[in-house]
């Protein structure tokens, strides 16, 4: 049994806890730590953690723990996770991993010298229904892919200190929810070097708070919009010569219907749930420490790497800079 440590007692902290308390992941909840002892308590409590620190240098020094999850703002991960591979323990961490390329490839080689297992924690690229689409789009279900269009946009009214507007933080649009449709479109159509965008930065605060992308392949294209200004359906459809695959909710998808080039449905892929989606990228970390791995073969350290690239090429674009990245780059 893989005994689990979390730092961060926010709300992404809380569906990794639930998925490993009612899944047969092969993980045991040891320690939950917070700055504030109360929420780390609230989490014991809740979750049946065996332990509740107050701070996250107790939680490191515990003997105990063989992996811990990374629940902090995007800001905090590069530190927290070079520190936490100095007391031997295997890691994954919540998306983005870290705020660019530059970062997550230290923290990789510095994981591979040590020998540890450190995986970005990129839930969609886990879950059954989406292996499955993936899995008929190569067998040429629709044939060959054209294009796709995938939208994550929300309308969420935070104040600038919250993490969604605050630059310290690693805050914006593109890390906390361009990255999934990103991913998708790197899923089924890979690698692409030739983009555009358009995009609007937040008057106050300077993060982005909308853009839309456009990645474009030698035969294919994909259109992607994300941002936290306003709701659009939060859908990707998957275009090909023979048909289309629309998918619901695709960064958490337990359903996708696929169509014909006539319009008329020929198939559906359903897979709900165990817990709540977050169970399955668990499950394949834990059994790759367990085969004595130091990546996961769904989740490649290139993968990260690839992403985050793209990402600060399209930040570059906006001239959108996080303080966090300019200090530690300057101690370097």
């Amino acid at each position: 049994m893989i005994k689990i440590g979390v730092i961060g007692a926010g709300h992404i902290a809380n569906r990794f806890s639930e998925a490993v308390q009612k899944s047969n992941s092969g993980g045991l909840l040891e320690a939950i730590a917070s700055r504030d002892i109360k929420k780390a308590k609230e989490y014991q409590k809740k979750y049946g953690f065996n332990k509740a620190y107050g701070d996250y240098q107790s939680l490191y020094l515990d003997k105990d723990i063989d992996l811990i999850y990374v629940a902090t703002p995007h800001a905090f991960h590069y530190e927290q996770m070079m520190e936490i591979l100095d007391y031997g323990k295997h890691i994954i961490c919540e998306k983005s991993f870290t705020l660019n390329a530059l970062q997550a490839k230290e923290v990789f080689n510095k994981a591979k010298e040590k020998k540890l297992f450190v995986m970005e924690a990129m839930w969609t690229r886990f879950l059954p229904t989406i292996i499955k689409v993936n899995e008929l789009i190569k067998v040429g279900i629709i044939g060959d892919v054209k294009y796709l269009t995938a939208d994550f946009s929300i309308r969420a009214i935070v104040n600038k200190e919250h993490r969604l507007r605050n630059l310290s933080l690693g805050g914006g649009a593109l890390l906390d929810l361009g990255i999934y449709p990103l991913t998708l479109a790197k899923m089924i159509l890979g690698k692409s070097n030739n983009y555009s965008l358009e995009y609007e930065l937040d008057e106050i605060t300077g993060v982005d708070i909308r853009e839309t992308i456009k990645l474009e392949y030698i035969d294919s294209y994909a259109i992607l919009k994300s941002g936290f200004k306003e709701k659009l359906p939060e859908k990707a459809v998957v275009f090909g010569t023979n048909g289309k695959i629309v998918i619901n909710e695709f960064y958490q998808a337990t359903k996708a219907v696929f169509y014909d080039k006539d319009d008329s449905m020929i198939k559906i892929i359903h897979k709900p749930f165990e817990v709540n989606g977050f169970e399955y990228e668990i499950k394949s970390a834990i059994q790759s420490i367990e085969d004595g791995l130091i990546e996961n073969s769904i989740m490649p350290h290139q993968e990260t790497i690839e992403i985050l690239e793209l990402m600060d090429d399209l930040r570059n674009k906006m001239n959108l800079k996080y303080p966090k990245e300019l200090i530690l780059n300057k101690e370097k």
